[in-house]
């Protein structure tokens, strides 16, 4: 069952189960936007139609899968999914929007060095232990 992320509580929670995914490495990365509809003369985009799944082995928690899945994406870009994760960030920002990070997070350019995604909903579960 997915456990949704809607407060700074839920994001203490998550860092300390998944260990701030540390010693983690993705394993696949899903991308859709079921929002993109044509007519005869237009084609229409809901942004709040799109999904991102990442599911990341965390060795640091006896190989577990965590699986996350973002929805209403604004932004993202995964860099280096062969690189090992050694700290997550999560935060809200001043729209409240979700912020993921694959490390430390400073602020906004900083991000953009590494994998990151900001989502209005973020959920995740562990799917298996290997």
């Amino acid at each position: 069952m997915y456990q949704t992320i809607k407060t700074p509580e839920d994001v203490r929670v998550f860092l300390e189960k998944t260990n701030s995914l540390h010693d983690g490495y993705i394993l696949s990365v899903q991308y859709s936007h079921n929002g993109i509809t044509a007519s005869e003369n237009r084609v229409d985009f809901e942004p709040d139609k799109t999904k991102l799944t990442l599911q990341i082995l965390v060795t640091s928690i006896w190989n577990a899968v965590v699986e996350i899945e973002f929805e209403d994406l604004y932004k993202w870009q995964i860099k280096g999914a062969d690189g090992d994760i050694f700290h997550t960030s999560i935060t809200f920002d001043q729209n409240r929007w979700i912020v993921w990070a694959d490390d430390a997070f400073v602020d906004m350019e900083q991000i953009k060095h590494g994998s990151y995604v900001i989502a209005r909903s973020m959920k995740w579960r562990i799917l298996e232990y290997t």
